[in-house]
């Protein structure tokens, strides 16, 4: 019994599932089953006699599989041509093959499901299913001892879902079996499809215009695409080309090309597979002249056409939009070649970079310089600021990564470089706090210093940035010891405060001491003084003693006879006492410095007096004859004062000698209160007897009260009372026509904000702007990133960790993912805001509500990428114990052990993951350890790991194809010739070696000559009449 004969068969059971159990064969141990889709809706009965035919016989399981369709069993006879394409419908299906039946004929065709060794996985969306469409190319055309004709599977593109051609709008090649073919269950149909050509002249009507194209409907019903490349020959920059044209106007043009898009019309479940052919069309100029020969640009892929733009060539693109999440420009070369501008390399202008939607409009054309290929996601990357090469002496635009107190800055540009600025380069004139305008995030323009290691040196300092600007520079860099002479006055930061003396940072590598006999006049050893008074990161002006180079000493002087600034300890709020030496010593001192203060408190209040009695210069005589009074009133009171100074020490009823310094301090914060002054002509009150409240105006008691003039308020009280006038005077009636004017006023402003709310691409700006976000999209970790972004750009880290925990309630369970993004977000800021135990804590509850692998791996690249070696490295010492069977765990910990250029643990890593790991997983392992060999450690030794493999393996075309990208990337053209050459004569199946000679030929066409890329063809003729020749002698 063989597959393709013809059973008579009686039914002997229906099952529940709808299969059909036979009886009666010409065994009588074997089973005849016939599935629920092979019973073909036909309604059976036991004891009913059918014809079956035979699809498969499982000898193991004593079982037959067989088929009631009646195209099986009557099939047709029909001769089949050796390598003929056919369509197919999957009839049975086995773990290893398939088997299937021709549409036109019935005969029954097996083909293989796997195409290599390694083809050991399929996604369910990739098995085939029965009743499935294939396309078959038959090897053989008579059924062998299988009873089966042998067949190989098409592409997987051209699979087809049965059941839902039948609802498509497609129309069957067959004319004169299309009544026959309907009443069938299963059908195959082919796309309607048109006769044109590449080069053809079409005309039509264009039905709709766009920023970025132009919709054409065809005379003949296709439609068409004019894309905005192909409108004009020479577009200047700034121009929308697609506002040349007009929806219902005639247009003739040129055809260039087609593609797929899937439309909308049907349900994508039910018709995966249903397109629309769309023509490319052009109605350049210089394209409908004459005859036009199509170049050969749609057998090249978009990805071989990216790698024909070399760096710096200039390019037009035309804008297609502005990513606001990724803050970069998308625009189109070709309609096949997409780029992408990030926003950074956009502009050098503040302005541009802070709103670039109203700089760039959809569809504007645009002078871009190429920057370099990203073939992996098929786009070319762009800048608009001429060649963007990062090289010593550039100036560029970054975004702050990373503020560090005390230090400076981390900043990060397009294309994962990053740079540092160090604190003496963020202004030309140091402040006191100079990070206090600097966030995560915020652009800044950055001058290069140097390229010498792999995080760049930048400056933010003016003078370096915009040089045409020629600002003043407060503070000159400082960049080594010859830098600096001796006695000049600089200006620097407070490093650290050691036993003897003080570090002061001069500039990114220069250091200077101060002795502590050089810090102040006050002789002090107490460390709290020099901690309070001094601390790090305290600006300060120093003098400059001595230099020298040889030891690499320079001592500072921060006297104030040095430096010309007040006392470094002199500023703080409690200065200290001076040391008792004796009390009579501390009385003379304390008197002494007592008069100096009295002197200083009359010369003060005599300025205040000045300044309050300017009004008097306004007044009549009588006025100027008792400012003359006031003036013997002040020298009665300053001997009256002096007086008190002296006999002051007897008031307290104690000796001289019981007095100190302390007490005479005492005393002279009770003098503060303003002594009283003697009217003109009243007598002097004695020093010993209690003042009496005097008037600062100068009242005399025993004047009339007809005689006296009222007193005029002081400024200060005549502006306030004006003050408290206005508003009374302000609050008149106003008129209808200003109340109309407020009115409409307040309705644009109201309509301004609801604009404002209701536009989608605009940004909030406010913690209200995000809650509302947040409430449209609860789901998305974006928003909630952007949330916490914006709180940390305020320094509000308790509100953005409550954003957090916020986003992980709200968020639904079922999103894993955006959940997950929440956690990282929230281990990241721990890390950089946090302490070691509430990044312990947060790290413990995500691995409790996630994977534990993926919590555990973006721990490790967040140690990594902050610097932390030591805790990243114990991190991987746990994950090997917990997680010793994944290979992501073995691969991760080699690269960050390659990172540190740890060479020899590398190699133990690798050797401990081979003992660990199962066997299938080795050659993976290998692969990848090879790979990063090549681009952190040592290339040899990569090169040898591959060969090795090789050797093992010969025959795995993965492994030659990746072997081949790192020598491309890392090794020479003869190098990378020899692999070609090897791998050209391996014993590979046609497609592998179809796919090894493109390669080759595509390579020699990039870095060969014309005669290498004709060797190379005439290697692929070669083996094409090799393999040939070898079918013809079978």
């Amino acid at each position: 019994m063989t597959p393709g004969m013809v059973l008579d068969a009686m039914v002997q059971e229906v099952l529940e599932n709808g299969s059909v159990v036979f009886g009666g064969g010409p065994v009588p141990d074997l089973i005849l089953r016939a599935s629920r889709y092979h019973r073909a809706g036909q309604e059976l009965e036991p004891g009913q006699k059918k014809k079956v035919v035979v699809l498969h016989v499982d000898a193991l399981k004593l079982e037959v599989h067989v088929s009631l369709h009646q195209d099986l069993v009557n099939r047709k006879a029909r001769k089949l041509r050796k390598n003929s394409r056919h369509q197919g419908i999957v009839q049975h299906l086995e773990e290893s093959f398939a088997v299937a039946s021709l549409v036109e004929t019935g005969h029954l065709v097996a083909f293989s499901l796997i195409s290599h060794l390694n083809d050991t996985f399929h996604f369910d969306s990739e098995k085939l299913r029965v009743g499935q469409g294939v396309c078959l190319t038959l090897k053989t055309t008579e059924p062998g001892v299988t009873g089966l004709i042998l067949a190989v599977e098409g592409p997987a593109s051209k699979r087809i879902r049965m059941p839902a051609q039948r609802d498509s709008e497609t129309v069957d090649d067959k004319g004169e079996e299309e009544e026959e073919e309907e009443e069938e269950d299963l059908t195959v149909r082919s796309k309607k499809s048109h006769s044109l050509a590449i080069g053809d002249k079409v005309t039509g009507t264009i039905k709709s215009v766009k920023a970025t194209h132009a919709v054409v409907t065809l005379d003949d019903g296709f439609i068409g695409c004019i894309h905005v490349s192909r409108i004009l020959d020479d577009v200047p920059e700034g121009v929308s080309p697609t506002t040349t044209l007009k929806a219902g106007k005639k247009v003739t043009a040129r055809v260039i090309g087609g593609r797929d898009v899937k439309t909308s019309k049907f349900l994508p479940i039910s018709h995966p597979r249903f397109v629309l052919t769309i023509l490319e069309l052009s109605v350049r100029p210089s394209e409908l002249k004459g005859d036009y020969r199509a170049l050969n640009t749609h057998s090249v892929s978009p990805m071989e056409k990216i790698r024909q733009y070399q760096a710096g060539q200039t390019v037009t693109c035309f804008l297609k939009k502005y990513n606001v999440m990724k803050k970069w420009l998308e625009v189109d070369i070709e309609p096949d070649i997409r780029g992408r501008i990030p926003l950074l390399l956009t502009s050098l202008s503040f302005k541009v970079l802070k709103h670039p939607d109203k700089k760039f409009q959809i569809g504007q054309a645009i002078k871009a310089t190429v920057v370099g290929p990203d073939i992996p996601r098929a786009f070319l990357c762009l800048s608009l600021i001429g060649p963007y090469k990062l090289e010593e002496g550039d100036v560029a635009m970054g975004r702050v990564l990373k503020v560090l107190p005390n230090k400076g800055l981390t900043v990060s540009f397009p294309f994962g470089r990053i740079g540092k600025v160090s604190v003496f380069h963020l202004s030309d004139s140091y402040s006191e706090e100079p990070l206090t305008d600097f966030c995560p995030q915020k652009i800044v323009r950055c001058y290069i210093l140097s390229t010498a290691h792999r995080m760049l040196a930048l400056s933010l300092r003016s003078s370096r940035t915009n040089k045409e600007t020629k600002s003043k520079i407060e503070d000159p860099e400082v960049n080594s010891i010859e830098d600096i002479q001796a006695g000049q006055l600089l200006r620097g930061y407070v490093k650290s405060i050691l036993p003897s003396s003080v570090v002061i940072g001069l500039g990114p590598s220069v250091m200077g001491l101060v002795k502590h006999s050089h810090v102040s006049q006050c002789v002090s050893r107490e460390k709290e003084l020099y901690d309070k008074c001094l601390p790090e990161g305290k600006l300060v002006t120093a003098r400059v003693l001595c230099v020298n180079p040889k030891k690499n000493l320079i001592e500072l002087s921060l006297l104030p006879s040095d430096t010309g600034k007040p006392d470094v300890f002199s500023a703080s709020p409690e200065p200290p006492l001076p040391k008792q030496e004796g009390r009579e010593g501390g009385t003379e001192k304390g008197l002494k410095g007592e008069s100096k203060r009295s002197q200083r408190r009359r010369e003060k209040n005599q300025k205040m007096r000045e300044e309050s009695g300017l009004y008097s210069q306004e007044k009549k005589e009588p006025r100027k004859s008792q400012r003359g009074g006031q003036s013997k009133r002040e020298r009665q009171e300053s001997e009256s004062e002096q007086e008190l100074v002296n006999k002051r020490p007897k008031k307290s009823g104690a000796p001289e000698d019981d007095d100190s310094g302390v007490e005479v301090y005492y005393r002279e914060g009770e003098d503060e209160v303003e002594e009283p002054k003697v009217p003109p002509g009243g007598k002097q009150s004695k020093p010993t007897e209690v003042p009496r409240l005097q008037l600062s105006k100068g009242f005399i008691w025993d004047v009339g009260l007809d005689s006296l003039t009222p007193a005029l308020p002081l400024r200060g009280e005549s502006s306030d009372s004006e003050e408290d006038e206005q508003p009374h005077q302000a609050k008149k009636k106003k008129g209808k026509k200003e109340r109309e004017l407020e009115k409409q006023k307040a309705e644009k402003e109201l309509s301004r904000i609801e604009e404002a709310l209701m536009d989608p691409g605009r940004q909030p700006e406010s913690a209200d702007d995000f809650d509302r976000l947040v409430l449209s999209s609860p789901n998305s970790s974006i928003l909630w990133l952007q949330y916490m972004a914006f709180h940390l750009q305020a320094t509000e880290i308790e509100k953005a960790r409550a954003v957090a925990e916020r986003a992980l309630k709200t968020i639904s369970f079922r999103e894993e993912q955006e959940k997950l993004n929440v956690w990282v977000a929230l281990l990241n800021l721990e890390n950089m805001y946090g302490s070691q135990e509430s990044l312990a804590k947060v790290f413990e509850r995500a691995v409790q509500y996630n994977e534990p692998l993926k919590v555990f791996l973006h721990l490790a690249d967040i140690y990594t990428k902050s610097e932390k070696f030591k805790e990243a490295g114990e991190l991987y010492n746990r994950m090997l114990k917990r997680f010793r069977q994944e290979k992501a765990v073995w691969i991760k910990y080699g690269a960050f052990v390659l990172g540190r250029s740890q060479a020899g643990a590398s190699h133990r890593v690798l050797q401990r993951a081979l003992e660990c790991l199962p066997t299938k997983e080795h050659v993976d392992v290998i692969v990848k350890f090879a790979q990063l060999e090549f681009q952190l450690g040592d290339v040899e030794r990569a090169k040898a790991i591959f060969e090795n493999t090789l050797t093992t393996y010969p025959k795995r075309t993965d492994v030659w194809s990746v072997y081949i990208d790192m020598t491309i990337k890392h090794g020479s053209q003869k190098e990378v010739r020899d692999i070609f050459e090897r791998v050209i004569h391996l014993s590979l199946a046609p497609k592998r070696m179809k796919f090894f000679f493109k390669r080759y030929l595509d390579y020699e066409k990039q870095h060969g000559t014309e005669k290498d890329v004709q060797a190379v063809k005439a290697k692929a003729l070669e083996y094409v009449e090799a393999k040939s020749s070898a079918l013809e002698d079978q």
